[in-house]
């Protein structure tokens, strides 16, 4: 049934903000282009949300488009009033932690249809490895976790809080199995954004280097948090490096580095010498690629899309936490393997001279995870808006 809605309202704290204008930014340019009364509402300091985030407001709004209104209530009174007076759908750019819950209470009492949109889809989920040390507080503060989350889907399930009416989802598997939750109203299977990447970045595939996806490997704090010791800097980098110009006598092609967006630049001639190395540019240089490099990281999907050959770089001196990531993605695709620490020159010459290729897998994961909606050429912010038009009845420019 067709609901007349008049705005689109994105529902952020602070740092939430940044994923709509970093990571979703393809959506949010489509949104300016097609929508005219876009808001986006910083609730970083109202009610339990302020105890976490009070202060986290939205940084970086230059990026945004000028066709977004930001809402910044000071206070509940204030937010409330917003909500129950403007006529709009939400879309979730906050959480489900227990500081977060009053939004859903309000999204409830005031009829505004919720809207979650999950279209980053990867081969890899990642359930974080924990040291002994660290055991038993990770383990207390999952049981806590799971704990609230059963209370959060109980005061779905009864009407406190609001449903999801409208889920966007770019994985096959996980629609099928969240088809019967009762959480969701409606779940339509978009396509994937890195597939939008691909389609609006319109890159040229070449066959020109040898591209290395950059983990940090020595400075990621993930592990440390989980209780790990980094792998030490001096010997990662000079067996890395050893490995990365063996490749490149072997296939005559120049190693691109492709930097983590944390990675420190400071470091770059310490770490990786005289090579080229680019920031914020992995996919365009992916398009370009004989062979990519990677020990665990989500833009291995664009080597995916682009048909391109991988090999997966695992070291038999890494952490369990780093190992652990490593094989998650070997479960999905059993890539070609170089360990940096063990492997000998012909080793590394054979692997990359013959690296694994199954197209079968390529192409299953494409299906269920990239173009999961069954349409090529279409991206995903295209086929979230026009549903979101189709069934709010919210006009879209020409």
């Amino acid at each position: 049934m067709l609901v007349n809605k008049k705005e689109i309202c994105f529902i952020c704290w602070g740092k939430t903000a940044e994923l709509l204008i970093n990571r979703d930014h393809f959506l949010h340019e489509h949104f300016a282009k097609v929508f005219d009364n876009l808001i986006l509402l910083d609730v970083s300091n109202v009610f339990t949300t302020a105890l976490k985030h009070g202060g986290s407001m939205i940084g970086n709004t230059n990026k945004l488009s000028s066709k977004f209104k930001i809402v910044s209530p000071q206070s509940l009174s204030e937010c409330k009033s917003f909500l129950k007076s403007d006529d709009m759908v939400a879309i979730h750019y906050f959480s489900q932690r227990w500081y977060d819950w009053w939004l859903y209470f309000y999204l409830k009492k005031y009829s505004v249809p919720l809207i979650y949109i999950q279209t980053e889809s990867t081969m890899a989920s990642f359930k974080p490895h924990t040291s002994e040390k660290q055991s038993l507080s990770v383990f207390l503060s999952r049981k806590l976790n799971s704990i609230t989350n059963r209370v959060f889907r109980t005061l779905i399930l009864y009407g406190f809080f609001s449903k999801v009416d409208t889920y966007f989802l770019s994985n096959k598997m996980k629609a099928e199995a969240r088809k019967n939750d009762r959480r969701f109203n409606e779940i339509v299977l978009t396509n994937s954004n890195f597939y939008d990447g691909m389609l609006f970045s319109n890159y040229k595939v070449s066959n020109d280097y040898v591209v290395f996806v950059d983990s940090i490997v020595p400075y990621a704090m993930d592990q440390i948090h989980y209780g790990y010791r980094p792998a030490d800097r001096e010997l990662y980098y000079k067996n890395l490096n050893g490995v990365l110009s063996v490749i490149e006598s072997t296939l005559g092609k120049e190693v691109v580095i492709c930097l983590h967006p944390s990675y420190n630049e400071d470091n770059l001639h310490r770490d990786f010498g005289r090579r080229k190395a680019v920031k914020y540019e992995t996919d365009k240089f992916i398009a370009k690629a004989e062979l990519v490099l990677f020990h665990e990281s989500s833009a291995i999907n664009s080597a995916i899309i682009y048909g391109k050959k991988v090999v997966q770089l695992v070291g038999s001196q890494f952490n369990d936490f780093v190992k652990n990531n490593c094989e998650i993605f070997q479960r999905t695709f059993p890539f070609t393997t170089i360990d940096i620490y063990e492997a000998t020159d012909d080793w590394i010459r054979e692997a990359v001279r013959s690296p694994r290729f199954d197209r079968e897998k390529y192409e299953a994961f494409l299906s269920n995870f990239i173009i999961a909606s069954g349409q090529e050429g279409l991206p995903s912010c295209a086929q979230i808006a026009n549903h979101i038009s189709r069934k709010y009845g919210i006009e879209q420019r020409k």
